[in-house]
């Protein structure tokens, strides 16, 4: 909150977009009275609770039918990092793919990133990548991928849970869910699980992927735009 106090500012609305959605809900979560409502981009909100990677990945392909979170055990490997920092065009490839059913074949299952990355294999990029953004992110990568991936690192060993533990993990703050159903075609189990920590909650689907704001940036501001001064 010391950047609210610093800015002047009472409260906000919190948006985030990929990991972003969990330090956004968690400012709601610990700070609801310096927010008026939360908006969650592709990713819905995670429950605090202990994480067990082996289990997610057998409830995701028990419910979803495929693997969707396997690529957390590459990132969590001791040598993922050199391994994308050697393949970078690969893995900018993979992630920004004009083709979204590869996040289901090539990007999420267990082994299948770090096989696409070891072939150095390419494939068109989504046009809504410029060169200018291929640029600037290469250049962000290049300068060490370790520390991106400890994201998923510190999930996998609970590092946050002592903090977490006793907190009410109820969403007091309605919430707008914006995914891509191109890619977040699984999400109504977490959902429904979820549910009674988000009694709030309004869900609306784009024909996108997974970087869904920068598909239709217009179309996505305007129902973030619609959505705050209703809730206002």
């Amino acid at each position: 909150m010391t950047l609210l106090n610093h800015l002047n500012l009472d409260k906000v609305v919190v948006v985030g977009h990929d990991w972003g959605t969990r330090p956004a809900s968690r400012i709601v979560l610990y700070q609801p009275e310096r927010t008026l409502g939360l908006i969650l981009l592709s990713i819905d909100y995670m429950v605090p609770r202990i994480f067990d990677l082996d289990q997610m990945i057998a409830i995701s392909e028990a419910y979803c039918g495929y693997d969707s979170l396997g690529y957390w055990k590459f990132f969590d490997s001791d040598d993922a990092a050199t391994i994308i920092e050697n393949n970078l065009e690969s893995f900018i490839d993979l992630i920004y793919a004009s083709n979204t059913t590869l996040f289901k074949t090539h990007f999420t299952p267990t082994g299948k990133m770090r096989q696409w990355l070891i072939n150095n294999h390419r494939i068109a990029r989504a046009t809504y990548m410029t060169e200018n953004d291929y640029n600037i992110l290469r250049q962000y990568l290049s300068e060490g991928m370790q520390p991106k991936l400890n994201w998923y690192r510190a999930i996998i060993a609970n590092v946050d849970w002592e903090d977490e533990k006793n907190i009410d993990p109820t969403v007091r703050r309605q919430i707008l869910f914006v995914r891509g159903k191109q890619v977040d075609v699984c999400r109504e189990t977490s959902l429904t699980k979820q549910s009674s920590f988000t009694p709030n909650i309004e869900i609306i689907d784009f024909d996108t992927g997974h970087w869904l704001m920068e598909e239709q940036p217009k179309a996505i501001n305007q129902v973030i735009e619609e959505w705050i001064k209703k809730i206002l």
